[in-house]
Formats: C-alpha cells, sequence, structure tokens
C-alpha cells in the first residue's frame, strides 16, 4: 500500500546498512569491473596512462556507490503507528509505503557474519498473499528487531480481537462459513531442537550432496592448472591403470559426501522449531542464523522424506508445502530435519495438529497388476539402449547393470506405492529413491484429476494427481497405478455434491 503522506517520526535503520547497500552495489558491478581490469593488462594497458585514468574512473565509481549506499541509508524511515507499518525510502523518487498491520504474516529474522559481528539482525516482513518480502530492513539492533516484531504482533493480535468481536456482535449476522480465532497462546510452548548427532545422519543423505559435487567437479577439473607440477592424474593413471577412472570417481564421490555432511551440519546447527499460538518459529544456522516464522493456517501439505540411506534406521524428514514460504532457496519447506518414525504423530500433534492422523489407518497397496506400469518403462529403455551401444563400445553392457538397478527401485516402488483416505485428508506415499509420504487436508486441496494413458486403460489402472498452493507455480503430487474404482472415489471425496 502506497500513498503520499510523510513519516515525520520515523526510525533510521543501523549505519551498517549504508555499507550493505554499497556492498550490494558493488558486487553488482564486481564481474564487469574485473573482467576490464584484466582485459586491460593483458593488452599492456594497465601500466599506461590511459590505464591509470581508466583505474581511477573505477575508483570513482567506488566512491560513488558508497556515496549511494549512505545517502539510501539517510533517507530511509519507518514507523508504527495508526495500525500500520509505514516505510519511506528513496533517493532520487520518494517511495511510501503504508502496510496493514492486519496483512502481515510472518516477521523474519536473519544474521549473516556481518551482521553478527555488528552485533544487528536483517529484518523481512511478509504479507498475506505476497511471494516476496513486502519490507526489508538490511540492518537494525537485536533489540530493536524484537521489539518491532513484538510491536507487530501486538496489533496484529488486537486487530484480531476486534475482528472477533464485531463478528460475535448481534449485528454481525449468521451468514458466514469461516468463523475467526483467536491465536492460543500455550503457557509451555512446544519446542523441538536437533542434536549434532541427527544432523550428521541428516547429512548423509543425497539431497546434501548436490552442492557439494559441484564443488569438488569445479577443485578437480582445476588440480592439475593450481598444481602444474604435481600431474595429480596422470600419476593416478601411471598407478592403477584401467582402475584409475573407478578410484578418481570413487574419491570424487568420497570428497563430496564429507563436504555435504559439513555443509548440512553448518547449515542446520541448532535446528529449533518452537510452537507460539499460531506460528511456528523455526530458528538454525552456524555461521548465519536464521529464524523464520510460519503461519499454520499457510501450511498447504505435510511431506514426510524417507531417505534411502535412513530407512534401515528409522529416521524421515518433515516437509511442508506452504504459501507464500520457501522461496529463499526452498530453505522453509523443512519443518525438522530428522525424527524417528515413532515420533513423527507425536511432533505433528504438537507442531501442527491438523495434519496427525490415527495410527490403526493402514495403507491400501496398489493392485499386483500396477507392477509393469513401474517396472516396465525404464528397463524397456536401458535394454533397447544396451542392445544398441554393445555394438560399438565394450562398456555398453553397462546397461543391462542399469536396467537391472532399474528393474528393482521400480518394483520397490510399487511395493511401497499406496494410499489412504479419511473424511478429511487424502495421503500418498510414492517412492523414487526416498520413500515419500504426504498428507493433504481436503479443503487445502486446489484440483483433483484422474489421468489415464493408453497402457493404463489397457490394464484398467489409472493415475491421481492433486495440487496445493506453494510458492508461485503450487505443488503437484502424483501417485499411478491405482485402480480406476479407486479414483473414482478420491475423485467423489474430493467433489461430495458433484453429481
Amino acid at each position: 500500500m502506497k500513498t503520499s503522506e510523510s513519516i515525520h517520526n520515523g526510525k533510521r535503520l543501523h549505519p551498517l546498512t549504508a555499507l550493505l547497500s554499497s556492498m550490494g552495489l558493488i558486487k553488482e558491478a564486481l564481474i564487469p569491473v574485473v573482467v576490464l581490469l584484466t582485459t586491460w593488462f593483458f593488452r599492456g594497458e594497465g601500466t599506461s596512462g590511459a590505464g591509470y585514468w581508466r583505474i581511477i574512473v573505477i575508483a570513482a565509481i567506488i566512491v560513488c556507490m558508497l556515496g549511494f549506499g549512505i545517502l539510501s541509508w539517510l533517507r530511509y524511515r519507518y514507523e508504527v503507528s495508526d495500525g500500520q507499518l509505514k516505510v519511506e525510502q528513496g533517493i532520487w523518487v520518494t517511495k511510501r509505503q503504508f502496510i496493514p498491520i492486519e496483512r502481515i504474516q510472518t516477521i523474519d529474522l536473519t544474521e549473516g557474519l556481518l551482521h553478527r559481528i555488528f552485533r544487528v539482525t536483517r529484518v523481512q516482513v511478509q504479507t498475506a498473499g505476497g511471494n516476496k518480502p513486502e519490507v526489508v530492513f538490511s540492518a537494525v539492533t537485536r533489540k530493536e528487531a524484537h521489539h518491532l516484531r513484538e510491536q507487530l504482533r501486538a496489533h496484529k493480535t488486537d486487530a484480531q480481537d476486534a475482528g472477533i468481536a464485531e463478528s460475535n456482535s448481534p449485528e454481525a449476522g449468521q451468514g458466514g462459513n469461516l468463523e475467526p480465532t483467536k491465536p492460543v497462546v500455550d503457557a509451555q510452548k512446544p519446542m523441538y531442537k536437533s542434536s549434532l548427532g541427527s544432523l550428521f545422519i541428516a547429512g548423509m543423505s543425497s539431497g546434501s550432496m548436490g552442492l557439494a559435487i559441484a564443488l569438488v567437479l569445479a577443485l578437480m577439473s582445476k588440480v592439475d592448472e593450481i598444481f602444474p607440477h604435481l600431474k595429480v592424474f596422470q600419476m593416478v593413471v601411471d598407478l592403477f591403470e584401467f582402475a584409475a577412472i573407478p578410484l578418481i570417481v570413487a574419491a570424487g564421490l568420497l570428497i563430496a559426501w564429507i563436504l555435504g555432511v559439513c555443509l548440512s551440519i553448518i547449515k542446520f546447527a541448532n535446528f529449533t522449531i518452537i510452537r507460539s499460538g499460531d506460528e511456528l518459529v523455526i530458528s538454525r544456522g552456524l555461521l548465519e542464523r536464521r529464524q523464520v516464522t510460519l503461519p499454520l493456517a499457510r501450511i498447504q501439505a505435510i511431506r514426510i522424506v524417507e531417505d534411502l540411506l535412513w530407512q534401515p534406521f528409522g529416521f524421515a524428514a518433515i516437509h511442508v508445502e506452504s504459501v507464500g514460504n520457501g522461496n529463499d532457496k526452498g530453505e522453509t519447506t523443512l519443518l525438522f530435519p530428522l525424527l524417528r518414525r515413532t515420533e513423527i504423530e507425536r511432533f505433528l500433534q504438537q507442531m501442527a495438529p491438523s495434519f496427525t492422523m490415527q495410527s490403526s489407518q493402514a495403507f491400501e497397496a496398489l493392485p499386483n497388476k500396477a507392477w509393469r506400469s513401474y517396472v516396465l518403462p525404464w528397463t524397456v529403455i536401458f535394454a533397447i539402449v544396451t542392445g544398441v551401444t554393445v555394438w560399438f563400445t565394450n562398456w555398453g553392457w553397462l546397461g543391462l547393470v542399469l536396467g537391472l538397478g532399474s528393474a528393482l527401485i521400480g518394483y520397490r516402488s510399487f511395493k511401497d506405492a499406496g494410499s489412504m483416505l479419511t473424511n478429511d485428508m487424502l495421503v500418498l506415499r510414492m517412492r523414487r529413491l526416498a520413500l515419500t509420504t504426504v498428507r493433504v487436508p481436503r479443503n487445502r486441496i486446489q484440483s483433483c484429476r484422474m489421468e489415464r494413458g493408453p497402457l493404463e486403460r489397457r490394464w484398467g489402472l489409472a493415475t491421481i494427481g492433486i495440487s496445493v498452493a506453494s510458492r508461485l507455480a503450487g505443488a503437484q503430487f502424483e501417485l499411478y497405478g491405482l485402480p480406476v474404482s479407486k479414483c473414482s472415489a478420491i475423485m467423489k471425496w474430493y467433489r461430495p455434491n458433484r453429481k
């Protein structure tokens, strides 16, 4: 919300904001500047008079960026008054935002390394329906950050109480279907905190190795350039001959795995989740500390993910699909990094009670004829590829190994897949490598569809697909190989009044 009204008694951000703004501008211009300097140097222009003038111009640009950072900090004002969060900013064009408190959904706090040195906090304010923060306070003192959050929460609670009083008055009428409820503040707030051991086990999963593998591959590609006299790869090839390639790959994966575990521990250290009324407050991080607020009303679905390495030990991670959250690299979709399967229901009962289920309920397995949908497709593809490539290379026989592996994974996926339907919740269970169980209440499903391909029609099967509101494009879940009668029952359950 924008207005032309000025802010007269607003507060300034911490002076570190000026430096952070300048660093952001310099970061955007860093790559072009480095490219220009490198080009001038190799052309021999770096030591000429023209080269010095170019360096002076670049230094002047950097000084101007520092000046812009200072001016943007001086021009930034904010205050909370009249039931609104008011922000004024801009150097050449003044931008004013007046955000009603009742529209504010989350107030998230983040502390990077620079923030922690100066003992300040980054505050992000997100409104209902927003896919990115509406307002970002780059740096405020920790005391001011907590004061601002409590101030916004207090105003929001007052507004909700006023709305409840109005809805309960005789003049409010009886036509509403949704009754507003006052947040419940527990005397003792439920809290879960991850241990170092659980973080180590969580880091062992394949999901934490993506960045690590990329870093290791980049490093391995530069080893001979960094140490040209060592000739590392040539030494390995001379020593192990034909076994060199598998050994190099295994060593790279081992290093990536160790690095992935370390990155996971650093990222999710001190992971703590606390339920405060109708909100979940999630804190985590060793080098960068983050505190995210997730309203329970925004959670659309729960995903229970059991990684392949965790299943023998009975561990699982809890993820959420939520409206407006999870946009920052998907980090806020993790509700808890690792729990024992036996603890999941108790955890959800305390943190997200609308997603709990009775332990006596059982999954309905897929019919026996559905195994073909899971086993045949990739197995046939690998068999064809093997038959073609074996004529050109001895490595073509690896296709048989890959085909056998895909058949085993497909059969395991068929055996583990299933569904469950209760009065108000649909539960789907599927496997790729990790086993994923999705719980979606009926009132959170955006759309439900039944699809049948040519082979599914021949085998009397169908695919059920649902979508929920989550981030920009929403989240999609599919389970194929279900009987047509089961899919029809789910469609009827989703739309009970359809004739």
